[in-house]
């Protein structure tokens, strides 16, 4: 997986994963329980703050006061402050759901004595050598030398070019199967540098995520349409599964062997339907990635979902749109394409999506009425006759282009549409007749 960094939004970091093997588990395994020890030290050290002066303990706090255990001197120091610093990740989280009001959530809890943890090593933890990397631990102990394959560092961008990454992250993690590691895995995140992208000035694509439907319009005048029902079928199918797996658990007492054998089993099934879906994803956003690099597109739209399940939640949608809204993971699928685009020197912003699916793009008047029956867009002055999804992905071009305006007339005709479809034979969306997009 790659993504483009906070620091520059055209630098790219790209990570890789190299299997280890689980035959050096006896060398990994005492540092990633110590990782372990140190996790619930924390749980336990924020309860009793929690209990006592009814406040969460601050980072700072916490890593002075670990600092001279025992546990803490098994791992690098950055690693251990890495552990600790992903706990407070975890409780911002949770405090945040709190705060918007899901009070079901829980607070991070313990994790099993022999629980391996991933172990994260900053850019000071781990040195470079010329057949691998070699991985640190405390001052005084040797560290753990991992050989990796010839041209390791060497990444291959679309177009052909070949760029040395320069290594800024390392993790280790256990693959766990049915409570025995089938294997550990290398995760090594390289900064490639400031990508040079196309001007700006070049052409334009705009994209409209739907539950079922990925619309793409183009200043070219092409629009696209892909269908993603098969996806969203493998999603709500997930949360079917999901649904039925938390109906028996809510039926057994929690910690029971039962509970136990049951969270085992769920956690398999939704690890191998995530496999399914994974793919898809990736899939989808290559497509329309390779599309705009085959067309020369210098910047492509998507729009900024900020905020969309709140206000689905909140009886702006009605029953089956906010079931809809929430099935589809926009923010992965956007952050994918991001990065996909980067790598093929396209640049991607992101517009907010205000009034583009209420407005007619040819005249640009706002009459949510204009959208009919199954996705269909007619405006009631102009007579202007289109797919809902492609109405709302021209707007969104519009937005782009007419200088963040929405209710003016279109800029750019629409000449040709094509429909795209997934091809379960190939496993990635192929080109289809409208007939067979419908």
């Amino acid at each position: 997986m790659a993504w483009s960094s906070a620091s520059h939004p055209d630098r790219l970091l790209l990570t890789r994963q190299f299997p280890i093997g689980p035959d050096r588990l006896p060398e990994f395994e005492p540092i990633m329980q110590a990782a372990n020890r140190i996790w619930n030290s924390c749980v336990w050290h924020s309860r009793e703050i929690r209990e006592k002066e009814n406040r969460w303990p601050n980072e700072g706090e916490l890593k002075a006061k670990f600092k001279l255990f025992k546990v803490w001197k098994e791992l690098h120091s950055q690693s251990a402050q890495a552990v600790v610093e992903e706990y407070f990740e975890a409780v911002s989280g949770y405090r945040k759901h709190r705060e918007n009001g899901h009070e079901e959530m829980q607070p991070p809890n313990f994790k099993p004595k022999k629980h391996l943890r991933t172990v994260t090593r900053k850019k000071q933890g781990f040195d470079v050598r010329p057949d691998g990397l070699g991985l640190k631990r405390s001052r005084g102990k040797d560290p753990v030398s991992v050989p990796l394959p010839a041209g390791w560092n060497v990444i291959v961008l679309p177009d052909g070019r070949s760029v040395t990454g320069t290594p800024v992250e390392v993790k280790v993690k256990a693959i766990v199967r049915r409570r025995k590691v089938e294997n550990l895995i290398l995760h090594v995140t390289f900064d490639l540098g400031v990508v040079p992208v196309r001007a700006q000035e070049g052409p334009v694509s705009a994209y409209d995520y739907n539950s079922a439907l990925v619309a793409r319009a183009t200043s070219a005048g092409v629009l696209d349409l892909f269908v993603g029902r098969e996806l969203l079928a493998q999603i709500q199918y997930r949360n079917k599964v999901l649904a039925e797996f938390q109906a028996k658990l809510s039926r057994l007492r929690e910690g029971s062997r039962r509970w136990r054998r049951l969270q085992a089993a769920k956690a398999r099934v939704l690890e191998k339907l995530d496999r399914r879906i994974r793919p898809m994803e990736h899939a989808l956003t290559k497509a329309l990635a390779e599309l705009d690099r085959k067309e020369g597109i210098a910047v492509s739209v998507l729009g900024d979902l900020t905020g969309l399940r709140r206000s689905a939640g909140t009886g702006m949608k009605g029953k089956k749109a906010s079931q809809k809204i929430h099935q589809m993971a926009y923010d992965r699928l956007g952050s994918q394409q991001g990065y996909k685009n980067l790598r093929r020197g396209i640049r991607t912003i992101f517009l907010p999506e205000k009034y583009t699916s209420s407005t007619g793009y040819a005249c640009g008047r706002r009459d949510p009425s204009s959208r009919r029956h199954r996705g269909h867009w007619k405006c009631r002055r102009c007579g202007f006759s289109l797919q809902a999804d492609l109405n709302g992905a021209g707007n969104l071009l519009k937005f782009r282009l007419a200088e963040n305006v929405v209710g003016v007339p279109g800029p750019v005709s629409f000449h040709t549409i094509r429909h795209w479809r997934w091809d379960k034979r190939y496993n990635r969306y192929v080109h289809v007749s409208s007939r067979a997009g419908a």
